[in-house]
């Protein structure tokens, strides 16, 4: 994009066909198949730019070859963009790990006159005997000028034959080829390419996230702006080193990685440590096992200088100033002058001037030689720390390119009206974690935090007052304590970059304003005014302003079985009507309240199932209306009970919170596309109708037997498959395991043919060790 903004036409091929991966800025594609067109658009250039992490071998390898027969009349600039791989197995030495320096320690206060010394003060003890630890060992540094004793890994050859290609373009005689070579270390940021896979693990909180080995050895690791910041500064400054390490400063150790990336996505475990041998088959074990430390290239090394800041006001001034001298010259020349001496030459007669001396008269003065300005220009760093150090930086990135929005749904209603179940099903639907007020606050008052006793003091006098038929209450927890164990319980969730779905809460204003106020709650409003005006002085805390309000509709009684047919929870009826007449309250202000932070209110029906059967009904009465009979009425208790001992509404309710939620903006979170289930064959349905009409009694006894079968055929397999495990783990997994490690660490071009090999040589040399222990 700057090339482009600086008058640069961009021309280029592309690997697939769909137009949306062809950047803006680019202004022709050059077709691949017609190699005479190609070539001659590559030539035409004057820079020419190959990234090897996503091009065409053949079609670099074709272009290096066309260079090198080819007469280029005008400079051109060929940069290949290469990988620290090519440099994994190059000789390397090793240096102390250097130690922090050691706080000083304090001076022993000396006796003051008069005082006695302590006991034993004129003693010298002895001094104890200091083990040192083993000193920490850690690669030496390679730098751009050791490229040529480069080895790279069977993996990485193809990529050094490249490079050793490009380099021979500034061999060629009268060649206007000026090629460059940016190896890239292992590149992070802007959505993430090699570390796709330990970035998505930690955002979805699988517990696949692993050390291998100790994880002290280094990766030298890149922004992949500042391989793209590199590569244009080369065309900036065109040095005359043609090869350049772009890595940053971090000395990242594979562990430090690792355990930064757990961190930022706030992972409830911490990451274990496996072995070389159980990481063999592993993502990216090949990128967590190199141990390499680089020093960037030079010309990274100058310092960027920030342009002065502009200020307009002095800009002004100067213009001002300029203006003014110009027109008090202006009028020093317009002076009234005799019209004979303005029409005076030089050098006349009638002159009273000498004239100017001749051109080879004057008085040459050579310039003295200045102080020499470093013309180079400072390179700017993106992420010239490390990815440990930016990592709250990188995850943005991260989330910003791969379109990961967290989704913050919060679902209210009355007690025990289904708000906590439908939470939980769409916490499973969009992978989110679940924080429901009834689960956090019977987990806090278990501990014995501050927080936890707090809380734990307040449910005993809820109890109590409960117990007391004489108590005017409280008979609930206040706002303000639920609204700090539900900030608690949310700091250890790992929603900061996910997301969350809370459930059963707020149930009131007080308590969404002491949750999600960026500012301490306001004071009551006084006598006459309403407390709207109040609520429009509040800030919300940006991060936590949810997407959706979702609103659960129950009737009382509906509300009032469910509770009565809890088993979670014992029904306590004072309780339960403190709580109901809370949400009568605030019911209608909780959408308003919620709308000033952004929030969408969604309602959902938790009684569809005796709304279904009153439509039923009145349909029946029509009809018997129309036929001239009579129909039983409706008995309101069977509705109740039907309402609260269905669950079916979970799935409408779900599916319109989601299209709600993806009306206002679409969702990715690594989910799964939506199949859709073919329809049953006939002779499944002629099954399933059978299944269904046989009764429950047998249908279990088939299901016993089956479980028994399975039981005894497990314990026959165990019985007759353990001598055949212990086999295979004395004599063949050690040898396995052994010869796969190597492979993975060789990585021959035959790598079949090298297995035999070494398990030929292993089994000769294992014959030989046996002969000789005889």
């Amino acid at each position: 994009a700057d090339l482009a903004a600086k008058g640069n036409s961009l021309v280029g091929t592309r690997k697939t066909t769909r137009d949306e991966l062809v950047p803006p800025t680019v202004k022709r594609i050059v077709p691949r198949v017609d190699v005479r067109r190609f070539l001659k658009a590559v030539s035409s250039c004057s820079v020419v730019i190959y990234d090897l992490h996503d091009a065409d071998f053949e079609e670099v390898e074709l272009v290096i070859r066309m260079l090198q027969v080819s007469e280029i009349t005008h400079p051109l600039t060929f940069i290949v963009i290469s990988s620290v791989g090519v440099w994994a197995r190059s000789p390397r030495s090793f240096e102390e790990l250097p130690q922090p320096p050691e706080p000083e320690k304090e001076e022993e206060e000396a006796p003051q006159e008069g005082e006695a010394p302590a006991e034993g003060a004129g003693e010298e003890a002895p001094e104890p005997k200091v083990v040192e630890p083993p000193a920490q060992l850690r690669p030496t540094a390679l730098k751009c000028q050791d490229y040529q004793r480069r080895i790279p890994t069977p993996k990485f050859q193809e990529w050094k034959d490249i490079e050793t290609q490009v380099l021979s373009l500034r061999d060629k005689t009268g060649s206007h080829i000026q090629p460059y070579v940016v190896c890239a270390g292992v590149p992070y940021g802007n959505g993430e390419d090699a570390f796709l896979g330990l970035f998505k693990a930690a955002w979805q909180t699988r517990n696949t996230l692993r050390v291998i080995g100790d994880g002290s050895n280094y990766l030298p690791l890149v922004h992949v702006r500042d391989v793209a910041r590199l590569t244009r500064h080369l065309l900036e400054v065109s040095p005359e080193m043609d090869y350049h390490l772009a890595v940053d400063r971090g000395d990242v150790t594979q562990k430090s990685l690792i355990q930064a990336v757990a961190k930022q996505f706030q992972l409830p475990y911490e990451p274990a440590s496996v072995t070389v041998a159980e990481a063999v088959l592993a993502e990216m074990a090949d990128i967590l096992t190199m141990n390499l430390r680089m020093e960037p290239s030079p010309i990274m090394e100058v310092p960027w200088q920030p342009p002065p800041e502009e200020d307009p006001e002095a800009e002004r001034k100067e213009r001002e100033a300029k203006e003014a001298e110009a027109a008090r010259e202006a009028s020093k020349s317009s002076l009234l002058i005799p019209e004979a001496k303005k029409k005076l030459r030089p050098g006349s007669a009638a002159s009273s001037t000498p004239p100017p001396p001749p051109p080879e008269e004057l008085e040459v003065k050579e310039d003295e030689p200045g102080p020499q300005l470093d013309v180079t220009p400072g390179f700017r760093w993106w992420s010239e720390a490390g990815i440990v150090e930016n990592i709250a930086q990188v995850a943005t990135e991260f989330l910003r390119w791969r379109q990961l929005v967290p989704v913050k749904l919060c679902v209210a209603g009355p007690p025990s009206s289904g708000s906590l179940q439908l939470c939980h099903q769409l916490a499973e639907k969009y992978r989110l974690p679940a924080v429901v007020l009834e689960e956090v606050v019977q987990d806090f008052a278990g501990r014995d935090s501050p927080l936890g006793l707090q809380l734990k003091e307040q449910l005993d006098l809820v109890a109590a007052n409960a117990a007391n038929p004489k108590s005017q209450g409280p008979f609930t927890l206040p706002g303000p304590l639920l609204a700090q164990v539900m900030a608690a319980a949310m700091a250890e969730k790992p929603g900061l970059h996910r997301g969350w779905v809370i459930g059963g809460f707020p149930m009131t204003t007080e308590e969404a304003v002491n949750f999600f106020a960026d500012m301490p709650v306001p004071e009551p409003p006084k006598k006459g005014k309403e407390a709207e005006l109040v609520l429009d002085d509040l800030k919300f805390k940006e991060h936590m302003a949810p997407d959706l309000l979702v609103v659960v509709q129950s009737a009382e009684e509906v509300c009032q079985a469910r509770a009565n047919a809890s088993e979670s929870k014992p029904y306590v009826e004072k309780e339960f009507v403190a709580t109901m007449d809370q949400w009568k309250k605030d019911k209608d202000a909780l959408p308003e309240l919620f709308g000033k932070m952004g929030a969408e209110p969604v309602t959902v029906s938790a009684d569809l199932a005796a709304e279904a059967e009153r439509q039923k009904h009145e349909a029946d009465v029509k009809a018997a209306e129309e036929e001239e009979r009579e129909v039983p009425p409706l008995d309101e208790s069977d509705l109740v009970v039907l309402a609260s001992s269905s669950w079916s509404w979970l799935e409408g309710a779900t599916a319109k919170v989601s299209s709600a939620l993806e009306g206002r903006r679409p969702v990715f979170n690594f989910l799964a596309p939506t199949v859709e289930s073919p329809e049953p064959s006939k002779v499944e349905s002629v099954v399933e109708e059978v299944v269904n009409e046989a009764p429950n009694e047998e249908k279990l006894r088939a299901e016993q037997r089956v479980e028994h079968v399975k039981k005894e055929e497990l314990a026959r397999l165990e019985k007759h498959s353990e001598p055949l495990r212990l086999y295979l783990m004395k004599f063949v997994v050690p040898a396995l395991t052994g010869a796969l490690v190597e492979v993975c660490h060789e990585q021959p071009e035959d790598p079949v043919g090298y297995l035999a090999e070494y398990l030929a040589l292993y089994a000769e040399v294992s014959k030989e060790r046996r002969a000789e222990s005889r």
